[in-house]
C-alpha cells in the first residue's frame, strides 16, 4: 500500500478534512492532496515531502514510522544527513573541500579589525545572495571576539555585536515547523532533522556555527544571548554563519 493511500486512510479515520488538516499543520491543501496521491513535486522534493508526512502523522496521531518507512520504500530514499538531502534537492550547494585556517593569521586579522573599530565606527552587515540552485540564502557577517560594538541588519532586525569568546545560537520554532541542519567550521554535522513548532535547539562552538533553515519564517534566532528575530520569511531557505562576537537584537 502506498504512502499516499495510508495518509488518506489515516485522515479519513479521524474524520478530518483536507482543509482542517491544512490549518493545523500550515501546509496548503493542494500540497496535502498531492501527497495523498503520491505526488511529491509540489512539496519541494522528497526531503520536504518526508517532513510533511511526519507532521501529518503527528497531527492525526498515526504511526509516523510506518508512514515514513512506506514513503522511503516507494522512493528508494532513506534517511541521510540533512545537509546531504538539501544538496540533493538543489536547496544548497555543499562545499566538500574545507580550507585550512591559520590561527596565527586569524589573530593578525583580528588585531587589524580592532584597530579599525577604535579609529572609525564600522557597521557589520548580514548579506543575502541566491545560492547556485536559485534558493534564497543568507550569510551572517563574522565578527572577531574582541570587537566591542557594531550594528547591522537582518530581515528588518538590528544587529549589535557584543564581546564574547564563543558563539552560541538558539533556534526556536515559535511559529511553525522547519528542517534544520547545523555544522561546525570543519563541516562536521552537529544537528540534522525536523524542528517542530514549539521546540528549540541550542548550539555552541568556539569558532563558527553554520545553520541551514528550511522555513526561515517559522523560527526565532538568539545569537550570543541576544534576540535576532526571524531570519527570513515563511518557506524561505536560508544558510547562515555565526562567529564569536556576532549577536543580533530585534
Amino acid at each position: 500500500m502506498s504512502a499516499g493511500i495510508l495518509l488518506r486512510q489515516a485522515r479519513e479515520s479521524v474524520g478530518m478534512s483536507l482543509e482542517e488538516l491544512s490549518e493545523i499543520i500550515c501546509v496548503r491543501r493542494t500540497v496535502l492532496n498531492d501527497l495523498e496521491n503520491d505526488n511529491f513535486e509540489s512539496s519541494g522534493g522528497l526531503t520536504y515531502a518526508r517532513g510533511h508526512i511526519r507532521n501529518i502523522a503527528r497531527a492525526l496521531h498515526a504511526n509516523e514510522d510506518l508512514l515514513v518507512e512506506e514513503f522511503n520504500t516507494m522512493n528508494h530514499d532513506f534517511n541521510r544527513p540533512m545537509v546531504e538531502l538539501l544538496s540533493e534537492n538543489s536547496v544548497i550547494s555543499v562545499d566538500r573541500k574545507k580550507a585550512k585556517i591559520s590561527f596565527g593569521l586569524m589573530a593578525k586579522v583580528a588585531t587589524v579589525v580592532v584597530a579599525l573599530l577604535v579609529a572609525i565606527p564600522t557597521a557589520a552587515s548580514f548579506t543575502h545572495a541566491p545560492s547556485k540552485s536559485g534558493a534564497k540564502s543568507s550569510t551572517a557577517a563574522l565578527v572577531p571576539s574582541s570587537a566591542s560594538t557594531t550594528s547591522g541588519n537582518l530581515g528588518g532586525t538590528t544587529a549589535v555585536a557584543t564581546k564574547t569568546s564563543d558563539v552560541s545560537v538558539v533556534v526556536s520554532a515559535n511559529f511553525g515547523s522547519t528542517w534544520l541542519a547545523v555544522t561546525d567550521i570543519s563541516g562536521t554535522q552537529i544537528f540534522s532533522g525536523m524542528l517542530t513548532k514549539g521546540s528549540s535547539q541550542s548550539f555552541a562552538d568556539s569558532q563558527l556555527i553554520n545553520v541551514t533553515i528550511g522555513n526561515a519564517g517559522a523560527v526565532n534566532l538568539n545569537v550570543n544571548g541576544v534576540d535576532a528575530g526571524a531570519p527570513g520569511t515563511t518557506g524561505e531557505v536560508v544558510h547562515l554563519q555565526f562567529g564569536p562576537g556576532a549577536s543580533s537584537q530585534g
